[in-house]
């Protein structure tokens, strides 16, 4: 069973360690694990934290870019793919796919042409916000008020550029407003990577029944997050947790919508999963609760149509 994870953070672990070791290491994502995981594309998030000075955020969205770029060369295995089209060369090659991301894109600093740029360094879901306001818009938040607020003018033209690109937005982390301007403005799919549902486990970082089904009617998917605070409000991440969440994401958004999104590397909790070698586990778990056709589709098919 292939695997096609929406989200990871290892491009910050390198940012932190340049001596970090792709290859293996003690974290979620390496080289040997997305191997033995059977994976056919992995997503790399290019993070840009809050405390990341505005006027040199773009500097640093090029530095983990660069380190990207880095990881790819040295690696045996893996292979950037800007398209379906090359993720299934890739595949018969023997290759892993990986797809570049970004979370948080105030390091778009109000410049619409920037996000050009990001596209042509093949960005393909560019995460609008993290849990701070930025130049976009407001993250989810429990003060109604904030909470409602809807994008800025310029996250409403970012989206509409979005329109006309290659790249697909990522309502993860947007607070209720915002998410309602996507909605509203976009006219082409649009994805949550990182996500879980509200009404198994209430968190401001959940998605409603109503987002939910706004995402699915849009084409696009939800890639379940694996953190426990997320999923239960413990420190314990179990697979009987993502299955709760997969089969209430399904049933109220379909079978197209549902998809991973680990937050590899990202998530500190007591994890079912060493790390990204034991996705078969959960590949097993998901055959057995929805069937093999079905498991597919949240595995990698829903993912890869979306891209």
């Amino acid at each position: 069973m292939y695997i096609f994870d929406l989200h990871c953070d290892l491009l910050n672990n390198f940012y932190k360690n340049p001596n970090y070791d792709f290859l293996l290491n003690n974290g979620h994502i390496s080289e040997v694990g997305l191997n033995l995981g059977g994976y056919l594309a992995q997503c790399f998030a290019i993070y840009l934290p809050p405390e990341v000075p505005k006027n040199n955020s773009y500097f640093f969205f090029k530095t983990q870019y660069n380190l990207f770029c880095k990881i790819i060369k040295k690696s045996r295995t893996l292979r950037q793919a800007k398209t379906k089209q090359d993720i299934l060369k890739n595949a018969q090659n023997g290759k892993i796919s990986a797809i570049l991301t970004a979370e948080n894109a105030d390091f778009l600093g109000g410049d619409i042409k920037k996000l050009k740029i990001a596209e042509n360094l093949g960005v393909k879901i560019l995460g609008l916000i993290w849990n701070n306001e930025n130049c976009l818009g407001y993250p989810n938040s429990t003060i109604k008020n904030i909470n409602n607020l809807p994008l800025k003018n310029f996250g409403c033209a970012v989206i509409d550029y979005l329109n006309h690109s290659t790249i697909t937005p990522d309502v993860s982390h947007l607070n209720y407003g915002g998410f309602n301007s996507v909605a509203n403005i976009l006219k082409k799919p649009f994805i949550a990577t990182h996500s879980a549902c509200n009404e198994i486990f209430p968190h401001p970082r959940n998605l409603t029944d109503e987002q939910i089904k706004k995402i699915a009617n849009s084409g696009g998917v939800v890639g379940i997050n694996f953190y426990s605070k997320f999923l239960n409000g413990t420190n314990t991440t179990t697979i009987d947790d993502i299955i709760m969440h997969l089969k209430h994401l399904i049933k109220t958004g379909g079978q197209d919508v549902a998809a991973l999104g680990s937050d590899f590397d990202g998530i500190d909790c007591n994890l079912f999963l060493k790390n990204c070698s034991q996705m078969p586990i959960l590949a097993d778990a998901l055959i057995k609760n929805f069937g093999t056709l079905l498991a597919e589709k949240i595995c990698f098919k829903n993912a890869l149509r979306v891209l």
